[in-house]
């Protein structure tokens, strides 16, 4: 055999790959249980600690030091067993705390480093810690650091620690919503922040019912003892679960604290706990490290009191889907007729209507208001939210020209009730400054700050608050009524609510009282 002189070179070469392969097919393949680690603490005092394994799913391993580098290094600690050789047997766990120093407040970060007896790095784990400067009160962590925290990419739309309250979706906030699951499996709900007073707090879902929200309690968030477990990232559970199975349902979230329960849904904290927060929960949709955003996964952010955080107590939610509110309204008006609804005109009668004082267009309703009238639906309705726009025209009609303009939103005209100016009801005032109020009509009555109206033919209640726009402008009115309790919001606040309200069920109207008027957006949720 003839031999060439690249022969021994080739052999070597051969030799070198093949050892290689073998090298690396017996390389231990050294795994960690988590890649970055969270904690908090109150400046001076020590987080609560968190383990790291480190194992092996066959072979063996030496490892030579662990250690913490980076720029806050000096702030965490940890403790690690006596080092040595690790195999699937035999894992290595290093504990780990954060401990941040006096005078630090803010985000520390480090690294957790562990080496081969050679110096070679073998794996390494991102540490965090979120340091405040004590308890409660203007000392408590914004809700966009305890996000950067948990390490979420999301803008929660202000980065001071308080905030406004108001129902408008800040910064990536969901448009408000209930939730379905999304998959087989559970729905997930786990606590990852709360800042709030210490008490233990009941938590989780709710379905509808004809009496209200009916609670599904999953858990109790721990009051604190040895630690605080009210101002600190995950905090801990008393009793019950992370889970639930809601099936089908349509479903919301709650918290119970000893003053209230606040629901995901503002209509049911204004009938409920009309002191407190109406919009008590800001929903996100969760993006994590790199932009990844996390399928059927969102942030709860609860609000307590009223100084608009939203970091008093936090959930991560996985495995749902959120169902617009919106999306449970029905429309009341056709693009350009009055189906559904019959006209009344104290001079003519029903449905008689011949100069056309009311007509739709584009789904908006002009009303000229040349003379007394309205338009009612046919349908009765019980227990509800309704909401409408309305901007004033110019025109105005004697004997009322030089007066106010005038309408207004008359429900639970009861059945049998004979078509006049105007039926029992109880009004939802629309008219020049007084938008809001509430006029008991035919003698019904209802409960205002524990005191009810003298029955009368029109009895008024004053709005507690104006939230009017100037002349022109489109304004929302809502009506929330249910089980005797009746709410008018205009343009989002809350102007006037009742209790024991003597009439429930009925049509509504929408009067027409010599001032041209306009509406628009007319639609219903039957609750």
């Amino acid at each position: 055999m003839q031999i060439s002189v690249h022969t021994p070179i080739l052999f070597l070469l051969c030799y070198f790959l093949q050892s290689t392969a073998l090298l690396q097919a017996q390389k231990p393949d050294l795994q960690l249980n988590k890649q970055s680690l969270v904690f908090s603490a109150i400046m001076g005092t020590p987080s609560k600690a968190d383990t790291l394994l480190l194992s092996l799913p066959e072979g063996n391993l030496q490892i030579g030091k662990a250690y913490l580098t980076g720029e806050h290094a000096a702030q965490f600690r940890m403790y690690v067993p006596e080092i040595g050789r690790i195999s699937k047997d035999n894992p290595l766990n290093i504990a780990l705390w954060f401990e941040p120093e006096d005078g630090f407040a803010g985000l520390a970060k480090a690294i957790l480093k562990v080496d081969a007896p050679s110096g070679k790095e073998l794996a390494s784990a991102n540490l965090t810690g979120l340091s405040t400067k004590a308890l409660e009160g203007k000392n408590e962590a914004p809700l966009s650091l305890i996000v950067e925290a948990l390490g979420y990419q999301m803008n929660p739309g202000w980065k001071e620690l308080a905030h406004h309250t108001k129902a408008i979706p800040q910064g990536d906030e969901l448009a408000p919503s209930l939730f379905q699951k999304a998959g087989a499996g559970a729905v997930e709900i786990r606590p990852v922040a709360r800042y709030s007073p210490p008490f233990h707090l009941p938590f989780g879902y709710y379905t509808p019912s004809a009496e209200g929200p009916e609670l599904h309690q999953i858990g109790i968030l721990n009051d604190s003892r040895d630690y605080p477990e009210h101002q600190t990232l995950f905090p801990s559970i008393a009793s019950g679960n992370t889970s639930f199975d809601p099936g089908d349902n349509t479903f919301g979230f709650y918290t119970a604290s000893p003053t209230h329960i606040a629901y995901s849904e503002d209509i049911w904290n204004i009938l409920f706990y009309e002191e407190n927060t109406a919009h008590a929960m800001r929903a996100y949709p969760v993006t994590a490290e790199h932009g990844k955003v996390l399928e059927n996964a969102y942030l709860l952010c609860f609000e307590e009191a009223s100084n608009g955080d939203y970091q008093d107590y936090v959930f991560l939610v996985q495995n749902v889907r959120p169902v617009p509110i919106g999306t449970k309204f029905v429309s009341l008006l056709n693009d350009n007729d009055l189906e559904g609804w019959y006209t009344f005109l104290q001079s003519k009668g029903k449905n008689n209507d011949p100069e056309n004082i009311f007509t739709v267009k584009d789904g908006e309703l002009h009303d000229i208001g040349k003379e007394l009238g309205y338009v009612s639906t046919e349908k009765h309705y019980t227990n509800f939210h309704f909401k409408l726009e309305f901007r004033w025209g110019e025109k105005k009609w004697p004997p009322r020209d030089t007066s106010k303009r005038d309408s207004g939103i008359c429900y639970h005209i009861p059945d049998g009730e004979p078509d006049q100016i105007w039926p029992r009801s109880i009004e939802c005032q629309i008219q020049e400054g007084d938008v809001g109020d509430f006029w008991l009509l035919g003698y019904s009555t209802i409960l205002v700050d524990g005191k009810q109206n003298v029955p009368l033919r029109h009895s008024r209640i004053v709005k507690k608050q104006d939230a009017e726009k100037a002349h022109g402008e489109w304004n929302t009115v809502e009506v929330i009524s249910f089980n005797g309790q009746c709410v008018h919001i205009v343009n989002g606040v809350v102007a006037n609510a009742g209790q024991h309200a003597s009439l429930r069920k009925g049509r509504i109207l929408l009067q027409s009282e010599y001032a041209e008027i306009y509406y628009r957006n007319v639609s219903i949720r039957e609750l």
